[in-house]
């Protein structure tokens, strides 16, 4: 259901993925379906696909410190620059709310370009999500690499 979160967090799948929630923590089927498609739009480099799930005015704060608008963050997967190895997302915290939902947790991850290329990158986010007329999008990440061993 959950996906990697890329250098310019992004949501991608390279190899497998694991995810775990801290107990009590819910997550919103809708939105666990939404990062699903997300991933998979990722992987295939389907910018449809990832716009489908992204609000038009999406922006990302990157590991890299960036910030960054959705057609700046697709041109990077585009590129083929958002490739990850040994990918786990630990969700720590969901927020609901009528019309918004914060995703809060870390990644651990081993980069194959970017920022921590190569070493075991810790990486906590912050995801928001809000109800639109097409449904949930993502409306704004921010990701910092916290560790790199």
């Amino acid at each position: 259901m959950f996906t990697k979160i890329g250098l310019s967090a992004m949501l991608l799948v390279a190899t497998p993925v694991s995810a775990q929630l801290a107990p009590g923590v819910h997550m919103p089927a809708e939105i666990g379906a939404a990062y699903g498609r997300l991933g998979k739009a990722m992987m295939a480099h389907d910018a449809p696909g990832v716009r489908g799930v992204w609000a038009e005015d999406f922006v990302v704060n990157s590991p890299d410190n960036i910030v960054l608008r959705r057609e700046e963050v697709i041109a990077v997967m585009e590129s083929d620059f958002l490739d990850y190895k040994d990918f786990h997302k630990h969700i720590t915290f969901v927020g609901e709310k009528p019309e918004v939902t914060i995703v809060m947790g870390y990644d651990t991850m081993v980069p194959i370009k970017g920022p921590g290329a190569g070493k075991q990158v810790m990486r906590p986010f912050t995801d928001v999500w809000a109800r639109r007329s097409a449904g949930w999008q993502l409306i704004a990440r921010q990701a910092t690499i916290a560790d790199a061993r």
